[in-house]
């Protein structure tokens, strides 16, 4: 499939992230080399070396998840053996550790990681002068609190933003979209993915008799009489214009033939059906192991006009 290879943003984030972390090391090792710091060189050679090699893992496995983790771990790790070799005045490095951690985990990951290493960091300073030590607890509670509270917001947005991303606004179903991201989700299952492809007959003619406006509402009509006849875990999906598609689930070839069927008689008994002489043109076909993604969409495409072209109002079938 076209783009299936291509970073999200996400990926491009962390990986540019990664990047940043080992050319950031790398220059303090250097600077830390040529003040006699051999010790601290010691350490920022480890975590560039340990770095790189997540880098390239990260880079040819896509599992930016891992990625993100070891960047957070480091920067704790990093942050905490400062503080114990340099001293105190290296407690800054912890603003942007936590605000780093808080980016990149769920907040709630961030917040267990963030407390062993505030843990850690405050033992190495609890010597300090009462009102040094108070200086340094309240603004990293400060900012920990911020972090945490920010993230929460931020992740409750993505959540609606990205569920909002997979909505069809006219019929409220999930859209194409969603349709290309579940199948991506079951590439290489062992599970037998069948998909119903379902077109309108005579939709055009309700928009060229009545406009757009009615056609909406009959579009939404027939979206909703097809979401009674669907159930769980069966996904529904309005894929572009009158076309939908149904992802069914635990079901094997014949069970399949028999629910395109239950579904094709029942909408035709609908009362969206009956007042607009709405009927299904249907075509049914399993996912091959050997086929991609569009090689599949392509044969059930030829299905579907091929149920056209026979007169619509039928099923057709291509279980090969």
């Amino acid at each position: 499939m076209q783009g299936e290879n291509k970073r999200n943003e996400e990926d491009v984030i962390v990986l540019g992230l990664m990047a940043i972390y080992i050319l950031a090391v790398s220059s303090f090792a250097v600077i830390r080399l040529w003040r006699a710091e051999y010790m601290m060189v010691m350490l920022d050679a480890v975590l560039v070396f340990a770095g790189v090699l997540v880098l390239i893992y990260t880079l040819y496995s896509r599992n930016t998840r891992l990625g993100s983790y070891f960047v957070a771990v480091l920067a704790i790790i990093g942050t905490v053996l400062t503080v114990t070799f340099s001293g105190v005045d290296q407690i800054f490095w912890a603003f942007p550790a936590v605000a780093l951690l808080f980016y990149l985990l769920p907040p709630m990951h961030a917040a267990i990681l963030w407390l062993v290493g505030a843990g850690f960091i405050v033992w190495q300073i609890f010597s300090q002068p009462l009102i040094i030590l108070l200086n340094i607890l309240f603004t990293l509670l400060v900012t920990s609190l911020f972090c945490l509270l920010f993230s929460l917001k931020m992740r409750k947005q993505n959540i609606n933003l990205k569920k909002m991303a997979r909505r069809d606004v006219m019929t409220k179903l999930h859209n194409r979209r969603a349709f290309i991201e579940d199948l991506q989700l079951v590439k290489g299952d062992s599970e037998n993915i069948t998909a119903i492809v379902i077109d309108l007959d005579n939709f055009k003619n309700v928009n060229d008799r009545w406009g757009h406006s009615k056609g909406d509402d009959v579009l939404f009509e027939s979206a909703r009489s097809l979401s009674e006849l669907i159930e769980q875990p069966n996904h529904l999906y309005r894929i572009g214009g009158d076309e939908f598609v149904v992802i069914t689930r635990d079901m094997d070839w014949q069970e399949v033939c028999e629910f395109s069927q239950f579904i094709h008689k029942k909408f035709k008994q609908s009362a969206v059906s009956r007042e607009h002489n709405i009927t299904l043109s249907m075509a049914v076909g399993s996912r091959h192991n050997n086929e991609t993604l569009n090689q599949w969409l392509n044969r059930l495409d030829t299905a579907l006009y091929e149920a056209k072209k026979k007169g619509r109002n039928q099923v057709v079938f291509r279980a090969e």
